[in-house]
């Protein structure tokens, strides 16, 4: 019996496991990112800051178009036993190779065209080193994922994030390099990280020729197989940077770059909940796929999505109620009144988790195009409401259209995802963790006394909950000694 428990109970384990490295991979890197918003806002004008979040914006627009998301098809297809790694590694190699190859003769002739002159100056070619080391990094990452050798991927992004903390310091602070040095630094650390991982994951073993002879075990469908997952990505992945970055791009164009910075700025103190997350979710997107063939899998995804959802309305309530001194601790003197603008996009970052967590059954029933329809639907709405509002309240605007555009999508992933794999979602505390989370949000534009006194009561709510889910999580994967120290974990 105790064997069938222990089977049942595997999947959390491994998903336990993994979080697990992601987080001590995640820890040192991103608490290197955490001092770096520090150099940032302190040694960047607001000017120069939104001239960055523009020129990473426009790169995050063309990476998915260069690579063809082909980092999205080697991990699905990687993870699947059926299929050859040699394959796949040199397919999505030779994909990204051939879309450098492409953008390069792009840049050649627009470089000075005056559209791009506006919006990245006179960085077309470091753009194109930006756009071409990320997206093969993207690439060699998602192979080693496939690979399920986690280890080596937390070590990567350790390595890189100090590789860019090292070179930050060295370009901005002691050779005043401003925009240049920061973005080279990023390029520089990619370099960094695609170098480990060939070397300690044997990458350059994997790459081959793509000739099939009649005794070579390769798939030969795999190819169009591999195109048709990724490609409809392509759509949705820009739709959803359109949600994500039209709020820069607008407030640019109707109020100027410095209002930009101040919205990059509101941006950082949401990013900790996403760095939270995406310990859990780098995990997820492994045990969604190895599990997918399991007998338990529709209870195996409800209870972990009841965990997930318990773990993030509990990390941004207690964002949200500290999130006046820590901006103040935080933040440069030059960008405090993000303050204003950070608490919404907090709300608004639990439901992008949310949606990224059910987008991951898409990629499990190899339905990407489903993605699609949910994607445009809330970049419409963005769009709309940042046209409509942003030249009447200005940068409230975006917090406004972020939040409607993910609670939207939200929704109607809740709907669709669900027939595809009818995992149960718990209605009723989402929409009380959600209504709490509100008042939350609302009341952080308080200060003195009142601000804490709807915050600290909240955030007690919350936790009293959903600390129960995670309880009945701890027995299921932590051992009985281990249950012995963790008060009340048998009575759930």
């Amino acid at each position: 019996m105790a064997k069938n428990i222990d089977d049942k109970n595997s999947g959390y384990k491994s998903l336990l496991t993994n979080t697990f490295i992601f987080a001590i991979g995640s820890f040192s890197s991103k608490v290197l990112s955490l001092i770096l918003v520090t150099v940032y806002t302190n040694i960047l004008t607001k000017a120069q800051l939104g001239l960055t979040d523009i020129f990473v914006n426009v790169a995050n627009w063309l990476i998915p178009i260069v690579t063809l998301t082909v980092s999205e098809a080697v991990v699905r297809f990687g993870l699947d036993k059926s299929y050859d790694k040699r394959r796949i590694f040199t397919i999505g190699s030779n994909v990204v190779l051939i879309g450098i190859a492409l953008l390069a003769v792009v840049i050649f002739f627009l470089h000075d065209n005056s559209v791009v002159k506006e919006y990245i100056g006179s960085y077309s070619w470091l753009l194109f080193l930006y756009v071409s080391i990320g997206g093969y990094k993207l690439m060699c990452d998602a192979f080693v994922r496939s690979l399920e050798r986690i280890k080596l991927v937390a070590v990567s992004g350790i390595l890189g994030t100090f590789v860019t903390l090292v070179c930050s310091v060295l370009f901005m602070v002691v050779l005043k390099m401003g925009v240049v040095g920061y973005l080279a630094s990023i390029v520089i650390s990619d370099v960094a990280a695609i170098i480990f991982l060939m070397l300690s994951a044997k990458l350059y073993k994997y790459y081959t020729r793509l000739s099939v002879g009649r005794n070579e075990p390769f798939n030969k469908g795999l190819p169009t197989a591999m195109l048709r997952y990724c490609i409809p990505l392509i759509p949705t992945q820009l739709l959803w940077l359109i949600t994500n970055t039209s709020d820069s791009f607008m407030i640019r164009h109707y109020m100027g770059v410095e209002n930009t910075g101040i919205l990059s700025a509101a941006y950082k103190v949401p990013n900790l909940l996403t760095i939270i997350y995406m310990m859990f979710g780098n995990a997820w997107s492994i045990s969604a796929i190895t599990e997918s063939d399991s007998d338990e899998r529709e209870q195996f995804y409800s209870n972990v999505f009841d965990i997930n959802q318990s773990l993030l309305y509990i990390t941004a309530a207690g964002i949200l109620m500290i999130i006046r001194p820590l901006t103040a601790v935080w933040i440069g003197k030059e960008f405090r009144s993000s303050v204003l603008y950070s608490p919404g996009l907090v709300f608004s970052t639990v439901f992008i988790c949310f949606t990224t967590f059910m987008g991951t059954i898409y990629s499990v029933a190899k339905k990407s195009n489903r993605s699609l329809l949910t994607s445009l639907v809330a970049g419409i709405v963005n769009v709309s409401l940042n046209l409509l509002l942003i030249p009447r309240i200005g940068i409230m605007a975006a917090v406004i259209s972020t939040v409607a555009a993910y609670i939207i999508i939200f929704i109607l992933r809740c709907i669709d995802s669900r027939k595809l794999l009818p995992f149960e979602l718990k209605p009723v505390k989402i929409v009380v963790n959600t209504a709490i989370l509100a008042a939350m949000t609302f009341a952080a534009r308080l200060t003195g006394w009142h601000y804490a006194a709807v915050e600290i009561p909240c955030f007690l709510i919350i936790f009293v909950i959903n600390y129960r889910c995670m309880l009945k999580m701890a027995r299921k994967i932590l051992p009985a000694k281990l249950q012995r120290f963790i008060p009340f974990i048998n009575r759930f």
